[in-house]
C-alpha cells in the first residue's frame, strides 16, 4: 500500500465512519417517535463539509507529486 492510499483511507474513515454514526442516531431517535431530522441534518452537513475538505487536501497532495 502506498503512502497516498493510506492516506485516503484515513481521510474516507474520518469522513465517513462519523457521518454513519449520525445517521444511525437519526434511526434511532426515529424509531422512539422523536425529532430525527436534526441528527440527519448533522449527518449531511458532515458529509458535505468534511468530505469537501478531504477532497481538498488530497486533491492538494496529488498537485505535489
Amino acid at each position: 500500500m502506498t503512502r497516498d492510499t493510506r492516506f485516503a483511507r484515513v481521510l474516507l474513515v474520518l469522513v465517513l465512519a462519523p457521518a454513519g454514526g449520525l445517521f444511525g442516531k437519526a434511526v434511532a431517535e426515529a424509531a422512539q417517535v422523536r425529532p430525527w431530522w436534526p441528527w440527519l441534518l448533522a449527518s449531511l452537513v458532515w458529509l458535505l463539509v468534511c468530505g469537501g475538505i478531504a477532497v481538498a487536501v488530497f486533491s492538494h497532495v496529488d498537485e505535489h507529486r
